[in-house]
């Protein structure tokens, strides 16, 4: 596993780097970051937990990155941009996400146990065979998301719209997102 801190990362992001498999985040410094941009970047087998814990109040931008199977437990994402990425058989055990965009994002798999989607964009979003225990979805847009096969679904105060419920059935219920 490559070994490197978050200045590095971005510093070869700028350069044109998008292949970051095997990274591990070793330190977060930069403090007075407002935006990180890394996206279409490939994360797969990385350790994140360096970067995905310190992300409060930084605007980060992952759309259409690799993130398939990583380990983002209590990570906590306000205004991220994840539209396209893949999240597939992520692990996001208590992970937080305030009025982020995973629009068109693949979240097939994920374990997403008391994780909490507060104003999140999901439309679209693709949750077929997800492990969904307690997992809320306060004020978030559903729209046409996929939850087939998906697992211990509550949608509280959700917008669907055109939604795939896990038994297959389309939910539609109108809510102010």
């Amino acid at each position: 596993m490559r070994r490197m801190n978050v200045e590095q990362l971005l510093r070869r992001y700028a350069t044109g780097e998008r292949d970051f498999t095997g990274v591990e985040i070793v330190e977060f410094r930069l403090r007075h970051l407002t935006e990180i941009n890394l996206s279409g970047s490939d994360f797969r087998y990385a350790n994140l937990q360096k970067l995905v814990r310190h992300t409060e109040g930084i605007k980060l931008d992952l759309s259409g990155a690799n993130l398939r199977g990583l380990n983002l437990e209590y990570a906590h994402f306000e205004h991220a941009n994840f539209q396209k990425a893949d999240l597939s058989y992520t692990d996001m055990w208590c992970a937080a996400l305030h009025a982020a965009d995973l629009s068109d994002a693949d979240l097939s798999g994920a374990k997403l146990y008391e994780a909490i989607f507060y104003k999140v964009n999901l439309s679209r979003a693709n949750f077929s065979g997800a492990h969904l225990l307690d997992t809320h979805f306060d004020y978030a847009d559903l729209t046409e998301a996929n939850f087939s096969y998906a697992r211990k679904v509550n949608f509280g105060n959700a917008y669907l719209q055109d939604t795939i419920m896990p038994d297959g059935s389309i939910g539609n219920v109108s809510r102010q997102v």
